[in-house]
């Protein structure tokens, strides 16, 4: 596949996703009620295949994914038998098919805004390149479980309290959802980074920039973009959302609206900032084309 023909199909993708998830928090969601689970999930895992074989090559890839799939398992496999690290809760039907006591849409989740959040870190450095070093080793690792805790903070309280695919026991203070879950997020994702970061550092895959793409600010551009259209959701449903009465495992009673516009107001200055922030920073980069 050409390069060109290749980023058609990922603006494509990424355009498409956009209205989905603007969709999402349309009257037209309950049409789209049975497929959302999966598009939501299936689509950003196909974008960092297409994205990241150029990038990083087949075989890393297909390491991120086992990475990202036995971390995010294991660590979801033991907080929902124990409380550790998230918090103790449980994972409904909605979600399909589980593995064990985990649902499989959940793994491949993990892995595609795992693999959006380690390219942005590396915007945010401005390192343009994979080359295993000081920053890939452990800045990188550290600032991408950041950014990729930024859209669980954005998105956990309307798919736990509101949709119910997972349920907090006890509830929580953000929304129903507790403080100990977006800690064991950053612990979670951190070691899947740094996973990769020791991956990477043992491969040592010395492929210049011109020979992958990252000497050019569209490839780059392209990972932000589809970052953004995951942001789209939240801010939908913060416009668009009507208000009603909703109850957590705890018995206590939220209001919708002030659930969605706090959950919108979080993604503006979370995820929206780290999409401006990448997006001038390619813009003004003066080693890529």
């Amino acid at each position: 596949m050409s390069d060109t023909t290749r980023n058609r199909m990922l603006w494509a993708i990424t355009a498409l996703f956009a209205v989905f998830a603007f969709l999402k928090a349309t009257p037209a969601a309950p049409a789209l009620m049975k497929l959302i689970p999966a598009i939501s999930i299936v689509v950003p895992t196909v974008f960092a295949f297409l994205h990241g074989t150029r990038r990083l090559g087949g075989r890393t890839m297909l390491v991120f994914f086992a990475i990202a799939f036995v971390v995010s398992w294991c660590l979801e496999s033991l907080s929902i038998l124990t409380g550790f690290p998230f918090g103790h809760y449980h994972y409904t039907d909605k979600l399909g098919p589980k593995l064990g006591l985990v649902p499989l849409l959940i793994m491949p989740a993990y892995f595609s805004m795992c693999y959006l959040s380690w390219n942005l870190a590396h915007i945010v450095l401005d390192k343009y390149d994979h080359v295993a070093d000081g920053l890939q080793h452990f800045a990188v690792p550290v600032l991408a479980a950041f950014i990729m805790v930024m859209w669980d903070m954005s998105m956990d309280p309307s798919r736990a309290t509101l949709s119910q695919a997972w349920i907090w026991h006890q509830g929580g203070g953000y929304f129903g959802v507790p403080f100990s879950n977006f800690m064991g997020w950053y612990l979670c994702v951190y070691l899947i980074f740094q996973g990769l970061a020791f991956y990477l550092q043992w491969a040592r895959p010395q492929v210049s920039p011109a020979a992958n793409g990252d000497d050019r600010k569209e490839n780059w551009h392209l990972n932000t973009a589809f970052y953004f259209a995951t942001f789209v959701e939240f801010v939908a449903f913060a416009w668009l959302a009507e208000d009603r009465p909703i109850t957590d495992a705890a018995k206590v009673v939220w209001s919708a609206r002030a659930m969605f516009e706090t959950l919108g107001l979080v993604s503006i200055f979370t995820m929206f900032f780290v999409v401006c922030l990448a997006f001038f920073k390619v813009r003004v980069a003066a080693r890529l084309r």
